[in-house]
C-alpha cells in the first residue's frame, strides 16, 4: 500500500512540475501549480501489523491444539509458546531481527512454523535498504539453525533436498528475497519523490525570483518613464505662475507641458506593450523601423530640458553605430535619469552630455555644474518642488549592469555631479 501511494505521489509531483514557470522574465503570468497534497495510505501500518500477527497466530494456536505433543513441554506450555511466538511481529518494522530470532526458535522447537516467513520478509523489506550485511547474516543464522542434525537426514539426498526446499527456501529465503525487492523498490521510489520535491522547491524559488525581478523591472520602467516627463511638467507648471501676465510665454509653456504629457503617455503605452507581449514586441518594434537612434533620443531629451530652462549641451564623438535595444534603452535612461536629477537638485546648472562611440562599445556621460541659485526649488509650502525617492541611481546601475555595462557616479570638484556609463554594442550572453 505504501509503495503504491508513493508512486502515485511521485506522478502527481512530476505532473505539477510541468506547470511551473521556467524562471525567465515572462513567467509572471503563467500558472503555478499548487503542491500536491499527499493522501494517507488506505490501510494504516499498525492495522497491517495486527492482521499479519493474527495470520501467524491463529494457525499456530490451532495446530498446537490439534497436536498438543508438538513442543518441548506440556500441552499448555506448547500452546503458550505458539501464541507468544507471533507477538514480536507487531514490532517487525522497528526490530525485524527480534522477530526473526523468535520465529527461528519457535520453528526449531516445533511450536510454530508460520511466523518465520513474515519475519524474514520484514527483515528484507525494512532492514535490507540500510543493512545488507545484517540481512545476509540473518539468512546464514537461519540456515544453521534449521539444518537437520540427525545422521539419517544427511544420508538421503532426497530428504536433504526436501528439507532445504521446505524448511529454508520457501519458509525463509524466498520471503527474504521478496522483502529485499520490495524494500529496494520503496527506497528508489522515495528517492525519486525526494528529488521531484526538491526540484519542485527549486522551481518555485526560481519562479519567485523571476516574479521579484519582474516587479523590480516594472518599478524601474515606471520610474524612468514617469519621473523625467512629470518633472518637466512640474517645472513648467511652476513657471506659469511667474509668466501668467504674458499670454505668449504662457501659451509656449502650456504647449511644452502638453508635449511632455503626450510623450509620457506614449512611453507608458510602449512600456505596457512590452510588458504584455515580452521580447516579441521589442523585436517587432525593431523590425518595422520605428526605433530611433540613440543620438536622436538623447537630443530630444536635451531639447526638453532646454525648454525647461536648463542649459544643456550635447557632444557626439565617433561614428554612430546601431546599438542593441537593451543597450540603446540603457543609454537613453542614463541621460534621462541624469537630467531629472539636475532638475531636482541643481536647477539651472550647466549640463554637458557626452556620447562617445568607441571600438566595441559606447560611453554615455552627463556632467552638471553647481546649482544656479539656492539649489533645490521649493513650492509655496516650503516642500521640495521635485521630491526624490532615492532609488533612481540604484535602478539605473541595475539597468546598465543587465545591459552588460558599468556605471560610475559621484560629485565633482566644483560642486556638481557626474554620471558615466560604459556600454557594449551588443548585450553579452552572460548579462
Amino acid at each position: 500500500m505504501t509503495s503504491t501511494h508513493r508512486t502515485s505521489r511521485l506522478v502527481n509531483t512530476l505532473r505539477s512540475r510541468a506547470l511551473l514557470p521556467s524562471g525567465d522574465g515572462g513567467t509572471a503570468g503563467r500558472p503555478v501549480a499548487a503542491a500536491p497534497v499527499p493522501r494517507p495510505p488506505l490501510v494504516p501500518a499498525r492495522a497491517v501489523d495486527l492482521v499479519l500477527t493474527g495470520v501467524a497466530l491463529a494457525p499456530a494456536v490451532v495446530t498446537s491444539v490439534q497436536n498438543p505433543a508438538m513442543g518441548p513441554g506440556a500441552p499448555w506450555v506448547n500452546l503458550l509458546l505458539a501464541a507468544v511466538s507471533a507477538l514480536p511481529l507487531l514490532a517487525r518494522r522497528r526490530a525485524p531481527e527480534a522477530a526473526v530470532a523468535v520465529s527461528l526458535v519457535a520453528k526449531v522447537l516445533q511450536v510454530s512454523a508460520f511466523a518465520a516467513p513474515i519475519a524474514y520478509y520484514a527483515e528484507g523489506a525494512y532492514r535490507g535498504p540500510h543493512g545488507r550485511r545484517t540481512v545476509w547474516a540473518s539468512a546464514g543464522v537461519g540456515l544453521v539453525a534449521l539444518a537437520p542434525w540427525s545422521a539419517g537426514a544427511w544420508s538421503s539426498a532426497r530428504t536433504l533436498v526436501l528439507w532445504f526446499s521446505v524448511n529454508y527456501v520457501f519458509s525463509c529465503l524466498v520471503p527474504l528475497l521478496l522483502g529485499l525487492y520490495v524494500g529496494q523498490r520503496r527506497a528508489v521510489v522515495a528517492g525519486l519523490v525526494e528529488r521531484a520535491e526538491r526540484a519542485e522547491r527549486e522551481q518555485r524559488l526560481v519562479a519567485e525570483a523571476a516574479r521579484e525581478q519582474e516587479r523590480r523591472r516594472i518599478a524601474g520602467e515606471m520610474h524612468d518613464v514617469v519621473s523625467h516627463q512629470v518633472s518637466l511638467i512640474v517645472v513648467h507648471a511652476n513657471a506659469l505662475s511667474a509668466v501668467a501676465h504674458d499670454p505668449q510665454v504662457t501659451g509656449e509653456a502650456a504647449e511644452i507641458i502638453r508635449s511632455a504629457g503626450r510623450r509620457a503617455l506614449t512611453e507608458l503605452r510602449e512600456m505596457l506593450g512590452l510588458l504584455r507581449n515580452g521580447p516579441a514586441a521589442e523585436d517587432g518594434e525593431s523590425a518595422v523601423g520605428e526605433r530611433r537612434a540613440a543620438v536622436d533620443r538623447i537630443q530630444e531629451l536635451a531639447d526638453g530640458s532646454r525648454a525647461a530652462g536648463l542649459p544643456v549641451t550635447v557632444r557626439v564623438e565617433g561614428a554612430p553605430q546601431p546599438l542593441a535595444e537593451p543597450v540603446e534603452r540603457a543609454a537613453h535612461r542614463v541621460v534621462q535619469e541624469a537630467l531629472t536629477n539636475v532638475h531636482k537638485h541643481a536647477p539651472g546648472a550647466a549640463t554637458r552630455i557626452r556620447l562617445a562611440y568607441e571600438q566595441g562599445g559606447v560611453r554615455v556621460g552627463v556632467v552638471n555644474g553647481p546649482a544656479e541659485g539656492p539649489g533645490t526649488v521649493q513650492d509655496s509650502g516650503g516642500e521640495p518642488l521635485l521630491p526624490s525617492g532615492g532609488h533612481g541611481l540604484i535602478g539605473l546601475a541595475e539597468r546598465v549592469r543587465l545591459a552588460g555595462g558599468t556605471l560610475e557616479s559621484g560629485p565633482t570638484r566644483d560642486g556638481g555631479f557626474r554620471i558615466d556609463a560604459a556600454l557594449p554594442i551588443a548585450v553579452p550572453e552572460a548579462a
